[in-house]
């Protein structure tokens, strides 16, 4: 894959990020930030980089900008980044600063002319987001001067005054709004030759006035890219959430990594997709855990934030470090002084170890490809029905059937259209989940991919016009809205809803059963398929007329599961790799060179499923984990990594078999693919080589 982005370096694998969102009414900031003070308590956390407090939603800073539009607190006595820049430099470490871009509420204020305008032409009072009753005059034009007035001159002040080393922009693509200001009107016509851009999400030109918000904020991000990077070679910049899940396509805008703030509480689901996107996007990448969470609402009063157990760090970043990612955690103390605090210090050095032992088996590894799903751009930005680009965007298809997949054991990747069709021939099964407005060419591409020998999966009843009779072998009849059926599980049936239901027949395809109306009593049946399979080519299509991956993401029920395991295995039955681990499991297929590695996440809560408990304190362990691997030979070695537990293997009949007798919280099993191992007795942790040498490398540049 071609890489696109820039870092640190490889030794910089752990990060704090810091901030307190400077307010007017701030007079404390950075009286408890001293050297004296900020070293010892980073050095118990043992951070690689540090991102620390800048400028926040409010448009305050936290230092004493002398850019003409900058609002500074009034009370503010200390300068909180020039001490954070001395610790910083002390201990070697890089530091980044946390900025505001789109959203900056002084800056409003001072400049009305600058804010994004709504619709009826006011500046205010519109909910938004998930921050509902925060005035769209807080958000600022990406068409508007506040770049150049003040962005930009801040960020090269703050570079030129304090020597940062990069700049992690918050507040930005989750914030952007359709703006209707003159300007933006103006290059709405030129671009489109319309008089006048939609006003109402139902209008059919809303889509295209949607994406023209986008690229307007695409090129926003480009312009201050540019402009840091002309000012000094090296610094980094990031831009919160772009090019992330809910923003896919080629990664063209400059940043020089990804990263995106993880939700509060109940995160894993959200990284397990993240995990397994960004890994395709050719830079570098890192996902923010918030270290404080509460169990009924951010902002509740009744549940105010506390910290996390390190457990559920540790499991929030195992999901990613999997996948060759960073992790940085967000620390919010509740103090506004700029202190750390030593206990939650402690804490956070607990999973700083836990993270740094997983770099040698984790860094620079690739997927073992196995099951690829589509999750097409085409798709996403062609019928968009929302006013924000990051909140109203739809990805439940494909987490639906990310989650589904990965809880039949099987290995997951999320990709695009931009990087799937290069490497359609590397996957032995793509799964398209209800992504009836991908493009004409990957549609074509998906055909030619089966007729020369891949296997497909489609759901939603869409795809049946979009991939035709002649292909499917399924003829649709008529469409039901807002239906739910039965379709048959094992020896039983589960209902499963859908907004539209293709109703029809096979024509030379295989009906894989047929639906119930509400369960699938011999009196009750349907003359429809509930799935279809046929043979085209050298490959199989399985073809699901509903929308099976919705439903899978709102109910998670166990037989809908199931069901799709079955699927699965119809159109996959003889898979190069068989994993076989309890539903709570994630498996993760990488490899480096001739080594493989089957990452093994536990994602058990160790306490009862109820709405109001958020936290992951104990993690029962669960196992045992099997596999097995076709194989032209004996392996080199098997061992059991990262933590604690046996590993049993034998070759067989050009099969590996191997079995785990448990994982408490993320394992790992290493397989060397390569040296011959000419013994033919069941071996126990054979050591590799490789690996070994890849460790001592990490401790010695950890030592250094």
């Amino acid at each position: 894959m071609h890489k696109t982005g820039n870092w640190h370096g490889d030794r910089y694998y752990y990060g704090l990020h810091y901030d307190l969102h400077a307010s007017e009414q701030d007079t404390e900031l950075g009286t408890r930030c001293g050297a004296d003070e900020l070293i010892p308590m980073l050095e118990v956390m043992a951070p690689d980089f540090v991102q620390t407090d800048c400028k926040g939603h409010p448009g305050y800073t936290s230092w004493f900008s002398t850019v003409k539009d900058a609002s500074v607190p009034p009370g503010l006595t200390h300068d909180a980044l020039a001490q954070w820049r001395a610790a910083t430099r002390q201990l070697g470490l890089p530091l980044h600063c946390h900025y505001s871009g789109i959203w900056d509420k002084a800056a409003g204020a001072k400049h009305p002319e600058w804010c994004v305008v709504t619709a009826d032409g006011s500046m205010g009072g519109a909910p938004f987001g998930q921050n509902a009753g925060a005035p769209t005059s807080e958000k600022m034009c990406p068409r508007g001067p506040y770049l150049d007035q003040l962005m930009i001159p801040q960020m090269i002040e703050l570079i030129a005054r304090y020597g940062v080393d990069g700049f992690w922009i918050d507040g930005d693509l989750w914030a952007v709004e359709p703006c209707y200001c003159a300007r933006c009107r103006a290059a709405w016509t030129a671009q489109t030759g319309l008089a006048e851009p939609p006003v109402e999400v139902s209008d059919p030109n809303w889509p295209r006035w949607w994406n023209f918000t986008r690229e307007s904020f695409n090129a926003f991000v480009t312009r201050y890219c540019e402009a840091v990077h002309a000012h000094k070679t090296g610094v980094l910049v990031c831009s919160n959430w772009l090019q992330t899940f809910k923003n896919p396509g080629e990664p063209t805008v400059p940043t020089d990594w990804i990263s995106g703030d993880n939700t509060f509480v109940w995160g894993v689901d959200g990284s397990r997709c993240e995990a397994r996107f960004l890994s395709t996007r050719g830079k570098p990448w890192d996902i923010m855990l918030w270290h404080s969470y509460c169990s009924n609402g951010h902002g509740n009063p009744r549940s105010p934030a506390t910290p996390k157990p390190p457990e559920m760090l540790m499991q929030e970043a195992a999901v990613l470090l999997a996948f060759g990612g960073n992790v940085q955690v967000y620390e919010h103390p509740p103090v506004r002084d700029g202190r750390l605090i030593a206990w939650r210090q402690r804490c956070l050095g607990a999973v700083g170890a836990f993270v740094k032992a997983r770099r040698a088996i984790c860094q620079h590894t690739e997927t073992v490809p196995q099951i690829a799903v589509l999750h097409s751009e085409h798709h996403l930005f062609s019928a968009v029905r929302g006013k924000t680009l990051f909140w109203d965007v739809d990805v439940a298809p494909v987490r639906g059937a990310v989650f589904a997949l990965l809880e039949n054991s099987y290995g997951v990747d999320i990709l695009d259209e931009w990087a799937l069709r290069p490497r359609l021939a590397e996957f032995p099964l793509v799964v398209v989940p209800e992504q009836d407005r991908m493009s004409d060419d990957m549609v074509q591409a998906l055909k030619a991919y089966v007729e020369d020998g891949g296997n497909l999966l489609l759901t939603g009843s869409a795809l049946g016009d979009r991939f035709g009779e002649a292909f499917l072998g399924f003829r649709g009849q008529r469409v039901e809205a807002h239906k739910a059926y039965a379709v048959p599980v094992a020896d039983g049936d589960v209902l499963l809803f859908s907004s539209a239901w293709g109703l029809g027949e096979t024509t030379t395809a295989e009906s894989l059963g047929v639906i119930g109306a509400g369960c699938c009593l011999d009196d009750r049946l349907l003359p429809h398929p509930c799935a279809v399979c046929r043979c085209v080519g050298k490959g199989r299509v399985v073809y699901v007329p509903a929308a099976l991956f919705t439903d899978f993401d709102y109910n998670r029920y166990p037989l809908t599961r199931q069901w799709i395991g079955e699927l699965v295995a119809r159109v996959l039955p003889d898979p190069a790799i068989r994993v076989q681990a309890p539903v709570c499991v994630d498996v993760a297929l990488r490899r480096r060179g001739a080594t493989m590695f089957i990452h093994l996440v536990n994602r058990a809560s160790g306490i009862p499923n109820v709405p109001n408990a958020g936290a992951i304190a104990e993690m029962p362990p669960v196992g045992p984990v099997t596999a097995s691997i076709r194989m032209a030979g004996l392996p080199g070695g098997v061992s059991a990594r990262l933590e604690p537990g046996e590993v049993e293997w034998t070759f067989t009949e050009g099969r590996l078999h191997i079995r785990l007798d448990k994982v408490r919280l993320h394992a790992a099993i290493v397989i060397d693919m390569e040296s011959p191992n000419l013994c033919r007795t069941p071996c126990r942790e054979k050591e590799n080589v490789e690996h070994r040498n890849i460790e001592r490398r990490v401790q010695n540049e950890t030592n250094a």
